[in-house]
């Protein structure tokens, strides 16, 4: 999918495949089909008493990128800033520097920023939500010029309902899974935030980071584990311009390759757009926390029908990560293990 998806050696399919090291997390992202002038690509680094923040793409006029930085994964946390509105429009490319209020994250800890695409006058009506998470191992300067946003209080991003994802053996990945924060819930006493027991246990979105919606949940040392990654486009041969011309890296513990072969799908259709889908049998996982490193670029300039990829655009690369943890059976079953 756009937006959300990994590699590594030779499969079926012309790649040129390399290993990842962990580095702050960048995330790019159209808002909508139907909005395709409006996306951002978003590079963000969390520090230890403040955040930098680095937008870049193409906006309509009449919307803003809003954002707002967290103590914790996936914007959970402390709200270490207010929520702001930094004005774009047309092409551009932003940069801010924004000190905590209410805390710090420490070396060793993630932080997060969660990032919006909404009208102007509307913050809580957005057409684009994503979170994009760093790892704090030290700060970075800005990439972009300085700007200077709008402080818009103690309002917190606002949240849109989550679009499923396909799942290549057919259906949706986590079907009837709803994120934490996706919607009014009512909860007495403390909230558990513990993993949960997915329906599609062990199949693991590369891109799960980036979408609350692939959390991985529980996943037993018995379960066969499966990565997947897609992509799709208005028809069947913008599918096959991208499998043609995209250049993958990708990497587990730094840069570990992976030694199981890709397998990639037929494009097919799927509602009314047009997919391909990749995927790595891994099968037993020893127990562990895994992260997983996915970057993708292009030889050339493609169009999926709704933007332009690749070397002169908006989106010259897209960069997402995954982190998705084993742990051992609870019937204490012996297991062979096949990964890593």
């Amino acid at each position: 999918m756009t937006k959300r998806a990994l590699l590594l050696l030779a499969c079926v399919v012309l790649m040129n495949i390399v290993g990842t090291a962990y580095a702050q997390t960048t995330t790019t992202a159209t808002a909508t089909p139907s909005a395709p002038t409006s996306n951002v690509a978003v590079f963000y680094v969390a520090c230890l008493d403040q955040g930098v923040v680095n937008f870049s793409g193409t906006m309509q006029s009449g919307y803003d990128v809003y954002y707002q930085i967290y103590s914790g994964v996936g914007g959970t946390g402390t709200a270490l800033s207010t929520l702001r509105r930094a004005t774009v429009d047309g092409t551009y490319r932003y940069s801010e520097i924004v000190k905590y209020t209410g805390g710090t994250v420490p070396a060793g800890q993630t932080g997060s920023a969660k990032v919006t695409i909404a009208r102007e006058s509307s913050p809580d009506s957005p057409i684009y939500s994503t979170t994009v998470n760093d790892f704090q191992d030290g700060c970075a300067s800005a990439q972009n010029p300085l700007g200077s946003s709008t402080d818009l209080g103690t309002q917190t991003a606002a949240t849109v309902t989550y679009t499923p994802i396909y799942s290549p053996f057919g259906g949706f990945l986590n079907p009837g899974y709803t994120p934490p924060g996706a919607g009014p819930l009512v909860v007495i006493g403390a909230r558990d935030f513990s993993p949960k027991r997915q329906q599609t246990a062990g199949l693991i979105f590369a891109e799960c980071n980036q979408y609350p919606i692939a959390e991985p949940g529980l996943v037993y040392d018995t379960d066969k584990v499966v990565l997947f990654w897609s992509w799709y486009a208005k028809t069947p041969e913008q599918v096959q311009e991208f499998i043609d011309n995209a250049i993958f890296e990708v990497g587990y513990f730094g840069s570990n390759p992976f030694i199981q072969p890709v397998v990639r799908s037929a494009i097919q259709q799927r509602g009314k757009t047009w997919w391909v889908f990749y995927t790595i049998d891994l099968g037993n996982v020893k127990p562990d926390t895994y992260y997983i490193k996915y970057t993708v670029r292009w030889d050339k300039q493609i169009n999926d029908g709704y933007q332009l990829y690749g070397p002169g655009t908006a989106v010259e690369r897209i960069d997402h990560n995954c982190d998705f943890s084993v742990v051992p059976n609870l019937e204490g079953k012996k297991v062979s293990y096949s990964f890593p």
